[in-house]
Parts: structure tokens; sequence; C-alpha cells
């Protein structure tokens, strides 16, 4: 039962929309970038066929992590121009269009920090094909790094969030569902305390804006327009959605299809779509103590 929701919504999308366009025009319109093999169509298969993990499937969990030791690289100390932190909140979490607020936030692995400014290159090169111009488009951070005792509050607040919304919900599909949104602490590696993770938005600063793909974050309120194919949205929240994660792939970062701001280097997820099943899966970082 678990593939036939969003299987059907595929199939129902594909015949018409509310919103314009379905994923799969969007896609077919660009497949000349898009081989059948690429990261985006197969992540978009399985969306639709109800087989895309959530972070901590067992499929996922199963991957071992051998910590390599990159050191962290601080955002707010790279001088970065293209790839800078979102404007600083008054209090932690205060909102979408803030940066998280967290000691941690502006921290990530190196490799990961690069991959970012090697996105902002694809951007630029990808950038006539969505509509816009070559060094329009910046990337702005929400959160890198982020300690286990936040992590811990943050999946208690879905939860609570989920069941108040879903009385008829027993705890454990309540837990099911919001390990979806938010990575538990409980017998799991959350990929945020590792360093491995960004939550990211792109910024527009001809038109000293946020690009639109939709609404930001699931810590503010419902997730129906989180997951990164949903069929909720614009047909310009879905073309500035692929431009995004055309980008991402081609620069080595990997998008949590339930969660379109969110992008990963060697972590669990990330390895679980990049190598076969014939390959050796062993994820590079571990959590990281911050204090």
């Amino acid at each position: 039962m678990k593939k036939s929701i969003n299987h059907i919504l595929c199939l129902l999308a594909m015949q018409t929309t509310l919103f314009g366009a379905s994923w799969s025009e969007v896609l077919e319109n660009h497949r000349e970038y898009l081989p059948e093999d690429s990261l985006i169509m197969r992540q978009y298969k399985a969306f639709c066929e109800g087989d895309a993990p959530p972070i901590v499937d067992p499929r996922i969990k199963e991957i071992p992590i051998s910590e390599n030791g990159e050191a962290l690289i601080d955002l707010r100390a790279s001088n970065g121009k293209r790839v800078s932190m979102m404007a600083e909140p008054s209090l932690p979490f205060a909102g979408p269009l803030y940066n998280s607020g967290l000691p941690g936030a502006s921290k990530m692995r190196g490799p990961v920090f690069h991959r970012l400014e090697k996105m902002v290159e694809e951007l630029d090169s990808l950038a006539p094909l969505f509509g816009y111009e070559a060094g329009q488009i910046d990337i702005l951070l929400f959160e890198g790094l982020r300690d286990l005792g936040t992590q811990k509050m943050l999946f208690e607040k879905k939860l609570e969030e989920i069941l108040k919304a879903n009385p008829d919900m027993t705890l454990e599909a309540a837990e099911r569902e919001t390990c979806k949104w938010v990575s538990p602490v409980k017998n799991n590696t959350p990929v945020h305390s590792t360093g491995a993770a960004v939550d990211i938005r792109l910024w527009d600063n001809k038109a000293g804006a946020f690009l639109d793909l939709g609404p930001f974050g699931v810590i503010w309120g419902g997730s129906t327009f989180a997951p990164t194919f949903s069929e909720a949205i614009t047909d310009v929240e879905k073309n500035n959605r692929l431009y995004s994660l055309l980008a991402a792939e081609r620069a080595g970062l990997t998008n949590y299809v339930y969660e379109w701001w969110h992008f990963s280097y060697g972590d669990r997820y990330d390895l679980y779509w990049k190598k076969s099943d014939l390959e050796e899966k062993i994820a590079l970082y571990g959590s990281i103590e911050l204090y």
C-alpha cells in the first residue's frame, strides 16, 4: 500500500494538474539534460512509485559510517561572495527569512562547501535555460551543522504537531511520519549532526528576493509543499526546483526528496543514491560534538 498514493498522484498528474504542467511534463521538456539514469530521474521515479526511502529507512541506516576526519568550514569566515548565510535572527528559528541562529549553523564539512561553490557555477551555466542570467542566482544557507540536543527538540516538536493534526494516528505511525521530516536521534546518526547536510535557499540578487521554489521549511507548519516533486506547486516553482536540482546534481550534491531545500554529500543518503548495490557503500561522516 505504501506505493499506491504517490503512484496514483503521479499518474493523475501526467493527465492534468490544477497548477499547470505536471512534473512529468516539466522533466520531459528538459530531457536532453536528464538521461534516464540521472539522479533526478531515478529519484522522481522512486518517489512516484512510493519507493523513495525516508532518511531513516532501514536501507539508509544499514549503510556503515567510517569517519574520515575531514575538517569543518565556517561559512561566516570563508568570505564567500555567492554562497553566504541567510540573515541573522533575533532568536533561533525565528522564521524562514533568517538562518537557524544556532552556533553551528554556518559550519559544514569542507567537501560540502566546495560542492556548494560548484553549484553556483552550475547555476550560472544553466541560468539561460530557466530565464535567468549568469551571476544572478546565489546560494543562501539556512543551516548546516546542528547539535544533537536541538535535533531531538525539533523531532519532538514535529511529532507533537503531527499528533495534534491527526488525533486518530497511533504514536508509532506519527513517529514514522515525523521521521520523513526530522531525523530522530534515537538509534540514528542525524545527517545534520555530521556536517554533511545543508538546508539552502536560492537568492535572486537582481530582484533582491528569494527565488520562488515554494514554501520553505517544515519547522513552521505543514509539509504539503515540502517534497521536491510535489504536484501542489506552481509551474514557476517546479521549474525553479528543477533548476536547483540540475545544478546540485552536476555539483555532486544529493537532494532529500521529502525536503526540496535539503542537500548532502558523503552521508548515508547520498551513498544510497550514488552507489549501486554491487558497490561498497560506506558513509564518510559521523556526528560531531559541538561543545
